[in-house]
């Protein structure tokens, strides 16, 4: 009986079959200055997330970072802190801040790929899963 009930919990804990969840956290991308060829440039990334999801502090959020010709990074893969003051449970109230280090060679618009991977939920339904999505963060170099 019991594993019935746990079938049927699990059920209704999932998305419909060949349903996929929206994408429910995105980011947006501040250089902290004017960057110069040769320069390094800390490129702040920060994320809003959608009604009623949370994204959840364990396990962290991670960004792979590839490699763009004429671009060195100062790490490939960056993973944001799980601390968060506000929290007091297993969500973020403020979503953290990664800062990606990059430095190109020469003057121009350089676009850095990467894949970004978070855990969120919806508390109202009990729903959570694994998301990663691709984005490119954006460096204009003078």
């Amino acid at each position: 009986m019991q594993f019935v009930f746990g079938i049927l919990l699990m059920a209704q804990l999932s998305l419909p079959s060949g349903a996929v969840p929206p994408q429910v956290m995105s980011a947006s991308f501040k250089p902290s200055a004017i960057v110069k060829a040769g320069q390094k440039a800390d490129i702040a990334v920060s994320f809003t997330v959608i009604k009623p999801y949370a994204i959840n502090r364990t396990p962290e959020i991670t960004l792979k970072l590839a490699e763009v010709p004429g671009v060195k990074l100062a790490k490939a893969e960056i993973t944001a802190s799980s601390m968060d003051p506000k929290s007091k449970d297993e969500y973020f109230v403020d979503l953290p801040t990664i800062h990606v280090v990059a430095t190109a060679a020469k003057s121009g618009k350089y676009e850095v790929p990467g894949k970004l991977t978070y855990f969120f939920c919806n508390k109202s339904d009990g729903y959570c899963a694994k998301q990663s999505v691709d984005i490119k963060i954006p460096l204009q170099v003078q």
